[in-house]
């Protein structure tokens, strides 16, 4: 009898010493000792019955996050993260009911924490261009992320921000296969929380274009340009395509389409206007295309629709004083292969004289505002060197056909003087 009361007596002064050891240990946290915390919280550990004590797997993960986050200690454990959330999943697996009052008066800090730290090592990895470090860091920030998520104990189903960052990372890690898993639950979801989010949609888009997947190439622009109506990526995926095809009619009507949608997209009605411009523009009469004096109208319209919303825009000033340019160019040579002295014939060279007037008017204007941008600059570069030369050659021409000596020998002086700016 004496001897069974002997080991009870035994077996209580072992609890009450445990339970000792395990307040000195986290005294120690609180001290910052995390050192000693973690010998002390190892070898609490190693005692079988231990292993199935609630509050020694929390106090580890404690120990073990504060490790993960501390420059002094962190390489006591060679991943602290890893080893406190899997302290906080066996707490749960053994008593789900009192780890999660723990996690409760704690405010859930500790499992909180470890998301943030995964996150923001992965972050700073991220910006110091180590992609395939971050890309492994933000996984295990969402691993965590998920299972707060599960235990109801916050964060979202789709946690936006994590997933965004990792599939960034994997695009810049070259990862597609994982990036586009990534951006796809993105899209799915139609997240469209911030304005970078679009690159989700620019890059499913141009990942199934170069795949040939047009299906899914058509469905993530459609997706993309309902919720960033006003980007100007999308729409040249879907160019792109276009010109692969061939079919011009198919590319003018998606110009169409997309600049009634969107009536202030300065680049979008500028890149149409050029299009047109460059495909009416050919020396040869006959090679223009049969419907050249409707495209003169276009792209006029075009020139001018996007001045209104960039007055000062020099390609499109340049670009419009060009489209009059090569016209009255044109007319010109039309006029100078009239030979003969009949009424009629002369009447026609004097209404296609006037014409040519009528253009150098219209193409003064705007020529006037590139050469004033680079006039007034010292050194240009080699672009706008030949911009500010056409220019000038081109107003002295204008002003030669009306008549005006000074101002055409003026701007052929600049002309001539413009290789020394």
């Amino acid at each position: 009898m004496k001897k069974i009361m002997l080991i009870a007596l035994m077996a209580g002064w072992t609890l009450g010493l445990s339970a000792q050891n395990l307040n000195k240990v986290k005294d120690m946290l609180k001290d910052n000792e995390l050192d000693k915390a973690k010998q002390g919280i190892d070898a609490l550990l190693t005692v079988p019955k231990n292993q199935k004590n609630v509050e020694v797997w929390y106090t580890k993960a404690k120990i073990y996050g504060a490790i993960a986050a501390n420059d002094q200690f962190k390489t006591l454990v060679a991943d602290g993260r890893t080893e406190a959330f899997e302290a906080i999943k066996k707490a749960q697996e053994i008593d789900k009911t009192k780890a999660t009052t723990l996690l409760t008066v704690d405010s859930y800090k500790p499992v909180y924490d470890l998301y943030g730290s995964y996150f923001d090592a992965a972050a700073s990895q991220y910006n110091a261009e180590k992609y395939e470090d971050a890309l492994a860091n933000f996984k295990k920030a969402g691993e965590i992320g998920s299972y707060i998520f599960d235990q109801g104990w916050g964060l979202y189903k789709l946690d936006t921000t994590q997933v965004y960052y990792s599939a960034l990372a994997a695009m810049n890690a070259k990862k597609d296969d994982e990036a586009v898993a990534m951006f796809q639950k993105l899209a799915d979801a139609k997240v469209a929380t911030k304005p970078e989010h679009v690159t989700t949609y620019r890059y499913l888009a141009k990942y199934y274009l170069d795949k040939k997947d047009i299906p899914n190439m058509q469905k993530y622009v459609a997706l993309g340009r309902e919720l960033y109506p006003k980007d100007d990526y999308l729409p040249l995926v879907e160019f792109d395509y276009l010109r692969g095809q061939g079919d011009k009619k198919a590319i003018y009507a998606k110009y169409e389409e997309l600049i009634a949608a969107n009536p202030e997209g300065f680049d979008l009605i500028l890149d149409y206007a050029n299009e047109l411009f460059n495909e009416t523009h050919v020396s040869d009469a006959k090679d223009r295309p049969a419907d050249y004096a409707e495209r003169c109208l276009k792209i006029e319209g075009l020139y001018k629709k996007a001045l209104a919303i960039k007055p000062d825009a020099l390609e499109a000033n340049l670009n419009l004083a060009k489209h009059y340019f090569n016209q009255a160019l044109f007319i010109e040579e039309d006029a100078n292969k009239i030979k003969g002295k009949t009424p009629d014939d002369i009447k026609k060279k004097d209404d296609l004289k006037a014409q040519v007037l009528a253009l150098c008017d219209k193409a003064i204007p705007p020529f006037e505002v590139v050469f004033k941008e680079y006039d007034n600059k010292g050194t240009l570069k080699l672009s706008e060197k030949s911009e500010f030369k056409s220019a000038c050659n081109n107003l002295a021409y204008c002003y030669d056909r009306k008549g005006d000596k000074a101002k055409s020998d003026f701007y052929q002086k600049k002309y001539d003087e413009a290789d020394n700016k």
